[in-house]
C-alpha cells in the first residue's frame, strides 16, 4: 500500500485530506520512501484520526514473541533511568490526547505528555525528554513534517533520535546508559526544512541519515561515510559495509565499498532492511483490482527475495495464513534468517459509530512473514487512543 492508498482507506473514516495533503504526503513518501512511511510517526494522519486520549491498549511482543494484552490507565511515566533498562517493546507519542491542528503546535510547549514515551516488554512505560518527539515550531507550510525520528534497533536494546538540546542525533544503549552522538550538529530550523530519517543497524552501531546531509555513521568511532549524490540511504546491514540505497527514479541499489550497484524492483516497493546473511532483501508485491471497475488498488499478496549483490530474484511466494484483509504498508527487518516483518495500520471504528469524544485507536499490527513458505505470522499489535500521534516498533 502506497501513501495515498491509506490516506485514501483512512480518509474515508475521517475527515479527509486535501489535494495538496495528499500530494505533499505522496511526494514525501517518494523522497524517502520510509519518510515514517509510518507517516503516523510523520503526523501526516493527524488529519484522518479523531479521539481522546483516556487510555491505550497494547498487544505486544513479551518474551519470546508471546502475544498479551496489556490496558493500562494512561500515566504521565517516570523519566527514563540513566541505565538498566529492559528491551523496548514500542515507543509512542500522543499529541497529549488532545485535538493538534496543522502548524498550531506551540501550545504543547514545554508539556510531559507531547514528549516520547518508551515501553519495555515488561510493561514499564517512561517519559524521554531528550528525545524530540515533534518540532512545534512548524508552520501551514511544513506541518507534514511534524515529526521528530526515532528509531530501536530489532532487539529493543538501543534507540536512536534527535536531540534538541545537543542539536545531533544520538544513539542510547538502554541496558548501559552509553550515548553517543553524530560528530556534526543539525539545527533545528533544519530538521524541520529538510525532514531529516535515520535508521539503525541492527545491532544498533551504524546509524544512516537521509536529509541534507546523507551519509552513514559509525556511532562508536565518529567515522562519517558519505553516500554518492544521487542516492539515499535507506538501511545499514549489521556490520556496516553494505548499504541499501535508492534514487529519485525509484531504483535501489547496494553500496559497498564507496560504488553503488543498482537492482530492479517494481517502481514504488519499498525494500527490507538486509537479512543477516548480509546480501537478501525482500519486498511485497501484488496485483491490481478495481472493485467499482473504475479505481484500481494494489493488493499485496507475494514476499519475494532479491539478492542485493546481484539483482537477481532468488523466490516468490505467495502469503499463506494471512488474516482477513491482510492489507501490509510497509516492510522492516528480518526475524531470523528466514522470516522478514511487515506492519499493517490498524482502523478503528468509522466515527460515525462512536460517540463524539470516544477515541480512535491508532497504530500498527506486526506480522512476521516467511519468505520461503509465505505463512503469515502475528507478531503483536501496538496502539494508543488519541487524535493524533505515532508508535515506533523495533526493527521498522
Amino acid at each position: 500500500m502506497d501513501t495515498k492508498d491509506l490516506f485514501d482507506t483512512l480518509a474515508a473514516e475521517e475527515q479527509p485530506p486535501t489535494t495538496v495533503d495528499v500530494r505533499r504526503a505522496v511526494a514525501s513518501g517518494r523522497a524517502a520512501r520510509r519518510r515514517r512511511r509510518t507517516a503516523l510517526a510523520g503526523g501526516a494522519l493527524a488529519v484522518c484520526l479523531a479521539g481522546t486520549f483516556t487510555w491505550y491498549g497494547l498487544e505486544g511482543q513479551v518474551g519470546n514473541d508471546r502475544t498479551a494484552t496489556v490496558v493500562r490507565e494512561t500515566p504521565d511515566g517516570a523519566v527514563l533511568p540513566a541505565s538498566g533498562v529492559g528491551p523496548l517493546s514500542h515507543a509512542y507519542y500522543d499529541w497529549c490526547g488532545e485535538k493538534w491542528h496543522p502548524g498550531q503546535g506551540a501550545s504543547f510547549a514545554d508539556r510531559d505528555c507531547v514528549q516520547w514515551h518508551v515501553v519495555t516488554r515488561t510493561g514499564e512505560t517512561y517519559r524521554m525528554p531528550e528525545a524530540a518527539s515533534v518540532y512545534l515550531d512548524q508552520t501551514e507550510a511544513n506541518y507534514m513534517n511534524t515529526a521528530a525520528p526515532l528509531e530501536i534497533t530489532p532487539d529493543g536494546r538501543r534507540i536512536a533520535y534527535y536531540s534538541a538540546e545537543e542539536e545531533r542525533f544520538a544513539v542510547r544503549d538502554l541496558a548501559s546508559g552509553r550515548i553517543w552522538l553524530t560528530p556534526r550538529t543539525f539545527p533545528e530550523e533544519e530538521m524541520v526544512k529538510s525532514a531529516s530519517l535515520i535508521k539503525l543497524s541492527p545491532e544498533g552501531r551504524y546509524l544512516t541519515l537521509n536529509g541534507r546531509l546523507r551519509a552513514v555513521v559509525d556511532m562508536e568511532t565518529g567515522k562519517v561515510t558519505d553516500v554518492p549524490q544521487g542516492w539515499q540511504p535507506m538501511s545499514v546491514a549489521r556490520g556496516g559495509t553494505r548499504v541499501i540505497v535508492t534514487d529519485d527514479m525509484s531504483r535501489y541499489g547496494l553500496l559497498e565499498g564507496g560504488r553503488v550497484r543498482p537492482f530492479t524492483t517494481p517502481e514504488e516497493s519499498s525494500l527490507s532492511h538486509l537479512a543477516p546473511d548480509g546480501r537478501t532483501v525482500a519486498y511485497m508485491d501484488g496485483h491490481v483490482s478495481s472493485a467499482d471497475g473504475t479505481r484500481q488498488t494494489r493488493l499485496d499478496d507475494t514476499i519475494v527475495t532479491v539478492d542485493a549483490t546481484t539483482g537477481k530474484v532468488l523466490r516468490r511466494v505467495k502469503f499463506r495464513d494471512a488474516p482477513e484483509g491482510f492489507r501490509p504498508w510497509r516492510i522492516g527487518s528480518w526475524h531470523g534468517s528466514a522470516e522478514v516483518l511487515v506492519t499493517a495500520v490498524v482502523t478503528d471504528r468509522p466515527q460515525w459509530e462512536r460517540k463524539p469524544t470516544q477515541p480512535a485507536r491508532i497504530g500498527e499490527t506486526a506480522y512476521a512473514i516467511d519468505v520461503t513458505t509465505g505463512k503469515v505470522r502475528k507478531v503483536g499489535t501496538y496502539t494508543f487512543r488519541g487524535w493524533s500521534g505515532a508508535v515506533a516498533i523495533p526493527g521498522m
